[in-house]
């Protein structure tokens, strides 16, 4: 007798409720389910879905629990709906089991992709999170890892992999514009190191690699952690691709922007991109490409072309969505060609320090309105304002004169500090503090030298290759 007839899940919870079944082969049953599945009822019927998904327990049958509630995603409407939808998904995540996605991966893509469709980015992004957090917990805590999968690893160790809940809740957070959705995305999935790309990833791994990266940067970026945003638009271009991909003209956008703003040089792309690739990107984004040549000029050199050239920009920044990112770069060039007017000179008179960086023609210096600003008294305020123990104000009588300052950015820095003041025990502290920095660092790295190595010693690739090797050496 079957107990679901006139369920429109009665197939569905036949199979799932199945008790003397073991759980593999209810999933045997049930994945042929899956693959076909198309949603039984023509409309949103709270009803017919609770009934459905009281019957189903999530921890023991994952798979049908969560087509269930994809298709209370799928139908919703209404707030009421979207309530429905929302417990539904949550107890997915909360009591949902991983090892039964690996039976059928193409469920969490389903997932990822009714929730992207929802219309509502902030509930959109709440539920995916819940959902990556369970599943980042889950593969830290099991280390799930098939044959497949040691293909693919990215080396970091974590047990951690990409899968479509991670790039459909990256990009529903910039969506979402909330700083607290915005926080907690970064600190609790994108801040989690992948460990490879895996199985539950569908379709072209490397175009899901590099979305994830590209709004994660974006996620980053809009935080204010620039070095942040800029390793993820980096990764970007981190693996082989036989063609330029609409993402990474994208991201190469935004990280030069995001670069000359945070770092006041060119930005590069990793060495071992094909040169072919480079200059298509470079020809897609001529007009950044002219931006950074005109932001990065040798030596002390005026504002005005590139407070200009932004301008000229606005259009072409506010169709890429880029504005914001030219805003913040305005309003960083200024201390990057103030620091560079150090390398020259010791010190100067602000009137003079103004008149070389042409600050009067910066949009923190524009008059506004009918009222004039003092030059000199904004850029006294901007130098305050950028904290710098590089660049010192010297406030007298004789008005305010700008001194540089010894840094400790580099070891090759610091012979000339000495010559600059500070006296012996001041030039000596600093070189401690710079050689002890780079002792540190060089201990990270071995460290990491040495995880790549033992774990290139156990890929499969490695493993045939010194077998082959050692063979052709003993005969």
């Amino acid at each position: 007798m079957n107990l679901f007839r006139g369920s429109a899940y009665s197939n569905l919870l036949s199979v799932a409720e199945r008790a003397p079944l073991s759980i593999a082969k209810t999933h045997s049953l049930l994945v042929p389910l899956l693959q076909g599945w198309r949603v039984p009822l023509q409309e949103f019927n709270a009803d017919e879905l609770n009934r459905a998904l009281g019957r189903v327990d999530p921890a023991r049958c994952t798979l049908a629990y969560a087509q269930i509630a994809i298709d209370c995603v799928v139908l919703c409407r209404t707030s009421e709906h979207a309530e429905l939808a929302a417990q539904a998904v949550r107890r997915l995540a909360g009591e949902g089991q991983l090892q039964q996605f690996l039976e059928y991966p193409a469920m969490l893509q389903r997932l990822a992709d009714a929730l992207g469709r929802i219309g509502e980015p902030g509930l959109a992004c709440s539920l995916l999170a819940d959902v990556a957090e369970s599943l980042i917990a889950q593969m830290a805590a099991d280390r799930i890892s098939t044959e497949q999968d040691a293909e693919q690893r990215l080396g970091r160790n974590s047990g951690v992999r990409l899968t479509p809940v991670h790039i459909e809740c990256a990009r529903q957070c910039v969506l979402a514009r909330s700083l607290a959705l915005h926080q907690r995305v970064a600190s609790q999935v994108l801040s989690v190191a992948l460990d490879g790309l895996g199985s539950l990833v569908g379709g072209q791994r490397g175009r899901a690699f590099m979305e994830y990266n590209y709004y994660a940067g974006m996620v980053f970026a809009a935080l204010g952690e620039a070095d942040a945003a800029l390793r993820a638009w980096q990764r970007v271009f981190a693996l082989p691709a036989r063609h330029v991909s609409a993402i990474s003209i994208a991201a190469y956008k935004r990280r030069a922007l995001l670069h000359v703003a945070r770092h006041g040089t060119k930005p590069k792309l990793p060495p071992f991109f094909a040169s072919a690739h480079a200059r298509t990107i470079e020809g897609h984004a001529a007009a950044y490409v002219a931006l950074v040549d005109v932001c990065c000029p040798a030596g002390v050199a005026s504002l005005a072309p590139a407070v200009a050239k932004v301008t000229e920009m606005r259009n072409v920044l506010q169709n890429d969505e880029n504005a914001g990112l030219a805003r913040h770069l305005l309003h960083e060039l200024p201390a990057h060609y103030i620091r560079r007017c150090g390398s020259v000179y010791a010190s100067l008179h602000v009137e003079r320090l103004a008149e070389l960086i042409g600050f009067s023609t910066h949009p923190l210096a524009a008059t506004r309105g009918r009222e004039a600003v003092d030059v000199v008294g904004a850029l006294v305020r901007y130098i305050r304002d950028m904290n710098d123990p590089g660049v010192a104000l010297d406030e007298s009588a004789m008005g305010v004169v700008v001194r540089f300052m010894p840094v400790r950015a580099t070891v090759s820095a610091l012979p000339n500090s000495a010559l600059l003041g500070g006296g012996g025990a001041g030039a000596e502290r600093q070189w401690m503090e710079a050689v002890q920095m780079k002792v540190a660092e060089a201990t990270a790295l071995r460290g990491r030298l040495e995880e790549l190595d033992r774990h290139l010693a156990l890929t499969k690739e490695y493993a045939v290759g010194s077998r082959d090797k050692t063979l052709s050496n003993s005969a």
